[in-house]
């Protein structure tokens, strides 16, 4: 972000950007360039400095609660030096800087105990502040009072470090886990308590699962929804093995690459209802309802709790008001956006209620008529009317022929266990396999929280994994081919890549070919559609974060992180994972005036050479890392996951499979494991392809962790603050004999609750 600052005379205004700090006249006749160095300005009276208290620029994103965005300019946001330096302006690039650091004269043992206390105050106002959180708050205070002598007694930060540390790792849960017959974790609780009415009514998982998918509609708006998709995967004793159902968008029949009637000015419009593919979510869950679903129930009962909700209303959650608030300049261009999320112009706050009955209205349709009632009818005619004549291709054909279709889930195995995830189009039940491959030739994974060669092997089974590209897409219109990605062999070779003391670099990773095992390429080669192997730096920018769809060409998309998750499950072997979203936060930021609903943002996640593999075709079905997965011991079903945050979708699956399968963690213990994402090179200016890999990190991870990292040679990144979880929001269950335990995740309004065992 940018910092500004005027001088005193209000003649020279100084900008502290990701370059350096410049000053410039008011009409910018001219740029002088004042110091590499970068931070927030404060002006001499006589204009002739600056002062520049230093930082390091974090690029933080966000997940839920908007009081915590503010908290990230604070004094921690500065590192431990406590640099500040005096800038002569304009001046070359750091002349006349005056190296001294005004460090604080404060007594050391009340330094130290005012930022343990900040940490301890910061979690308690985040995790224990919720009226259940009785009990584990007299734990989290205990956890406070048993490490703060050792904090005061900190003789250096490395040892305040430590003493922090130690805290947080007695620290209690941070939300209720739940256990009985039945469970259900989701991302809200009143989309968990729809599963479970679901449930008591003598419902199966699959009902449950619908009632969930609906609710979750409902109050997480900006996160999923009938305007969007996902996919299902299903377990049952009934079953000889896992089945999927996939309801990924679609294009619509006019939306080609031809059709430049799409663009404005030359570009695809960043929002809107140009941006809408034909959504697939009432699809999906009546097609699962219609074969998996228990018959006990009249599918108009699994709505009910949906339609009670946006009819009555519901609180609006911290993750919701976070998306109004950082997304409210793609919502103020909608006024039947601003009309439902919007009070006098200001975004809702966490706490206004919402009431949505357009929304219900729409509900109402679908309970009555099945997915003909979306599909079909009075909605599909309404939605159509709107945002054709506003330039998207889609028309009541494309809605009517929309079909949610039965694949077979993507399977591997894992010491003993047995993984059934995400299938193609989507990538990432493919990758997850292809990782869990790599990572199962290290031997003895211990917690990686607290021990860094664990974590340096999960970090290089991630990067070596084989690219996805130009293998994984619609398979009604293109040859998929994941063998390469899943195929164990192929992860004994690549794993020769795997150096205990050093970390690998862009340039040891290209794609298929692994410069760092001097050998031809691992695996065949991705079918050609264009150039080889790419080059070093197109390497490095492949490897950065980003939304993780194989195919997005809006960068914007792949810094938003939308998305929901949930997980039901019972103690007969009856399992669902679901994951589903509008892509981003948000989606496309467009409600169609009276029907109450966003809608995905696709029609850009595509290829655009119209020759190429996985280009934007009439009815293509979108690429996507989404990754809903159960895991089997035998012929029995032990834990199921699924997550949100696009780049940190696979990531917070696959930490939480190593957390449940190796490290015996329960749900609610696996998804409070601090999260990781793997990214690029640290680009040009840091070497490029030849630098070490960044890794974004939660707080959380010991600091002699850290510090092993870094001397691995990888880049660190921290997306939190201290004691705090971000990213990743993941839902998981585990069965184990007659009990079904529910985690309940704290990244965002996570709620776990369980049926009682009879």
């Amino acid at each position: 972000a940018e910092r500004l600052a005027w001088s005193p005379t209000g003649d020279r205004l100084a900008l502290s950007s990701r370059t350096g700090v410049f000053v410039v006249p008011p009409d910018g006749r001219y740029t002088n360039f004042a110091s590499a160095r970068r931070g927030e300005i404060a002006w001499s009276a006589a204009t002739n400095q600056f002062a520049l208290a230093e930082y390091t620029e974090q690029n933080l994103g966000y997940n839920g609660d908007p009081d915590r965005l503010g908290d990230r300019s604070s004094a921690e946001s500065y590192g431990n030096e406590d640099k500040f330096w005096l800038v002569n302006a304009p001046a070359a690039p750091d002349v006349g800087v005056a190296e001294q650091s005004f460090k604080s004269t404060s007594d050391r043992a009340a330094r130290n105990a005012d930022a343990y206390d900040r940490v301890w105050e910061r979690s308690t106002k985040l995790y224990f502040s919720q009226p259940d959180a009785a009990t584990r708050r007299v734990a989290w205070e205990a956890a406070k009072a048993k490490h703060r002598p050792a904090a005061m007694a900190a003789k250096n930060e490395d040892e305040l470090q430590r003493a922090i540390y130690s805290m947080l790792q007695d620290r209690p849960s941070l939300r209720s886990a739940a256990t009985g017959r039945a469970a259900v974790s989701s991302a809200h609780p009143v989309s968990t308590e729809a599963g479970l009415e679901i449930l008591r009514a003598g419902g199966n998982v699959v009902d449950a699962s619908v009632a969930v998918s609906f609710a979750l509609g409902v109050v997480e708006p900006d996160a999923s929804g009938v305007g969007g998709y996902g996919e299902m995967v299903i377990a049952s004793p009934k079953l000889e093995k896992p089945t999927l159902i996939e309801f990924m968008s679609r294009v619509p029949e006019e939306a080609s690459l031809t059709n430049t009637s799409l663009l404005v000015n030359g570009r695809y419009p960043s929002d809107g209802p140009v941006l809408a593919n034909v959504p697939g979510t009432t699809a999906g869950m009546y097609a699962a309802w219609q074969k998996y679903g228990s018959g006990k129930l009249p599918w108009k009962d699994l709505l009910a709790p949906a339609i009670r909700a946006a009819r009555n209303g519901y609180e609006v959650s911290e993750g919701l008001a976070t998306t109004l608030a950082t997304e409210r300049d793609g919502f103020a261009k909608y006024p039947s956006s601003m009309a439902l999320f919007f009070s006098n112009g200001q975004p809702l706050v966490a706490g206004d209620t919402i009431r949505n009955p357009d929304l219900a209205w729409v509900l109402e349709q679908i309970a009555a008529k099945g997915a003909d009632g979306f599909y079909k009818g009075d909605v599909a005619k309404k939605w159509i009317d709107d945002i054709r004549p506003k330039g998207n291709a889609m028309k009541l054909t494309d809605l009517a022929r929309y079909y949610a279709p039965e694949r077979e889930a993507v399977s591997g195995t894992y010491r003993g266990y047995t993984l059934w995830s995400s299938a193609p189009p989507v990538s990432g039940g493919a990758e997850l396999v292809g990782r869990m491959n790599l990572f199962e030739h290290y031997a003895k994974p211990l917690n990686y929280t607290n021990d860094a060669a664990t974590l340096h092997a999960a970090l290089t089974a991630w990067f070596l994994v084989p690219t996805t590209r130009n293998r994984v897409a619609d398979p009604g219109l293109w040859s998929v081919d994941i063998a390469p990605i899943t195929n164990k062999d192929t992860a004994k070779v690549r794993w020769g890549c795997f150096n205990a003391e050093k970390a690998l670099k862009p340039a040891d990773v290209r794609g298929d070919t692994l410069p760092c095992l001097k050998s031809v390429p691992a695996v065949t080669p991705a079918k050609a559609s264009g150039t080889g192997s790419p080059d070093a730096t197109e390497l490095a920018s492949q490897s950065a974060p980003g939304c993780g769809d194989d195919h997005a060409v809006e960068v914007t998309h792949c810094r938003a992180m939308g998305t929901t998750a949930f997980t039901v499950a019972d103690n007969e072997g009856n399992v669902v994972a679901v994951t589903q979203t509008l892509g981003t936060w948000g989606g496309n930021f467009y409600v169609t005036p009276g029907l109450g609903f966003l809608s995905n943002d696709k029609l850009t996640s595509y290829g655009t050479d119209p020759s190429a593999y996985g280009s934007r075709l009439p009815f293509a079905r979108h690429g996507s890392t989404l990754a809903p997965t159960i895991a089997f011991k035998g012929k029995k079903p032990v834990f199921a996951v699924g997550a949100a945050g696009n780049a940190w979708i696979t990531s917070a699956v696959y930490q939480s499979l190593i957390g449940a399968l190796d490290f015996g963690l329960n749900p609610q213990q696996a998804l409070e494991l601090p999260r990781f994402l793997p990214g690029g090179g640290g680009g040009p200016a840091a070497g490029g392809a030849t630098a070490g890999y960044s890794i974004q990190m939660e707080d959380g991870f010991s600091p002699d962790v850290i510090k092993k990292l870094r001397a691995l040679g990888y880049g660190i990144n921290f997306v939190s603050l201290h004691g705090e979880l971000r990213e990743g929001y993941g839902s998981a269950v585990s069965i184990d004999g007659k009990n079904v335990m529910a985690g309940a995740d704290p990244r965002r309004s996570g709620a776990a609750g369980a049926v009682p065992n009879k």
